[in-house]
Order: structure tokens, then C-alpha cells, then sequence
């Protein structure tokens, strides 16, 4: 009987002391406290210093959970509500890792601009100046508006190409003519436009949409 009861007593230690080792997040691999650093993120992105603090508040997420479980038993992805002490060290830990999501975004989204062809300053007027694509490209474009009748050289044959991947066919050669104005009036008039045959910003922004 005494056997048994020593048994059954041992048996409940073993269990106990297996749900606490499951609790502890000290027995986790150290690994699982960490955010992973992404890789699509643009190493060259034109301001280093954003790139800087990112790889800095990415390091700082994961030794501050760890730091902050080991002096203070205090695991901030499962606190508990209520606890003040708890509450302020979650509080920090969700800043760090918003921080370095708020960062990451930034590096992405400047990689993809730039896997599209775009340049470090279209880049930064972009993301500092609030510039869109479709801006960026027509800043781009901008000696085309005032070409009309008479105009020639690359600029005319290069509107001449634009036109063309509208829907027609007329010939590139560089010379602004009255087919080419026709073919203008005709792309302006359908585009709610007035048919001037000038390249005006309206009719260069709706040639490049």
C-alpha cells in the first residue's frame, strides 16, 4: 500500500514538474524570443540610418524578451493582465517590435520600387515627398508637353511610340505632322479632352496612365 501511495505521489511530482518545464519559457530555444530580419528588405536603401535602426531594433526585440524573462519571470508575449510591472514591459516590447515592422515596411517597399527600375532619388521622392508612380514618370516625361505641329526630333518620336501603344499604327518618324496631330486629336477627343493637337500636361498625364 505504501508502495503505491509512493508511487502515485511520485508520479504527480513527475507530472507537476513536467507541466512547470512546459510553462518556463527558459527551456524554449532562445531563438523563439527573436524577430526574423526579412529579406526583402533594400540594403541600399539611400538613407542608412533607417536601415541602421532597423537591424538595431530587430536585435533589441529579442534580448529584451529574454532579458526581461530572466530578471523578472516576466514573458511579454504572455502576460498577465492586470500587473502593472507586466503591463509596462509588454507596453515596450510591442513599441520595439512596431518599431521594426514600421522600418521593415519601408525597407520593402523601397526594394520593390526599386526591382521595377526606380532609382535611390525616385525612391526618396517617393517615400519623402509623397510622390506617386504615375507622378515620378510623369516628372519624367515632362519635355514632351508643348510638342504640336512642327515639332520634331527623339521627343515627337517618342510620343509617336506612346500613341502607338494606344491602338494604332502611325509612322515613327519623328516629325510632327498632320497625321500625328490627327492621331492626337483624335486619343484627346476620346479621353474627355479638349482636341487641342498640343501635348498639354492633361493630355501627356492620360497618355502615360
Amino acid at each position: 500500500m505504501k508502495r503505491l501511495i509512493a508511487i502515485v505521489i511520485f508520479l504527480g511530482i513527475a507530472a507537476y514538474v513536467f507541466v512547470q518545464i512546459k510553462k518556463d519559457r527558459r527551456f524554449n530555444k532562445l531563438s523563439a524570443y527573436d524577430h526574423p530580419i526579412s529579406e526583402q528588405i533594400d540594403t541600399e536603401f539611400y538613407d542608412q540610418a533607417v536601415l541602421k535602426d532597423y537591424y538595431k531594433t530587430v536585435l533589441e526585440i529579442g534580448s529584451f524578451a529574454r532579458s526581461v524573462w530572466r530578471t523578472k519571470m516576466i514573458d511579454v508575449r504572455q502576460a498577465k493582465l492586470g500587473d502593472r510591472e507586466e503591463s509596462l514591459e509588454v507596453d515596450y516590447y510591442n513599441e520595439l517590435l512596431a518599431t521594426a515592422l514600421m522600418l521593415q515596411n519601408k525597407l520593402e517597399t523601397s526594394k520593390r520600387y526599386k526591382d521595377q527600375g526606380y532609382s535611390d532619388t525616385d525612391v526618396k521622392m517617393i517615400m519623402e515627398h509623397g510622390l506617386t508612380q504615375e507622378d515620378l514618370r510623369f516628372k519624367e516625361k515632362y519635355y514632351l508637353v508643348g510638342l504640336k505641329i512642327g515639332s520634331n526630333g527623339s521627343s515627337v518620336w517618342e510620343l509617336q511610340k506612346i500613341l502607338n501603344t494606344k491602338g494604332d499604327s502611325i509612322p515613327e518618324d519623328g516629325i510632327f505632322n498632320l497625321i500625328t496631330i490627327n492621331r492626337l486629336k483624335e486619343y484627346q477627343s476620346a479621353n474627355n479632352l479638349f482636341p487641342s493637337g498640343e501635348v498639354d500636361e492633361n493630355t501627356l498625364r492620360a497618355l502615360l496612365k
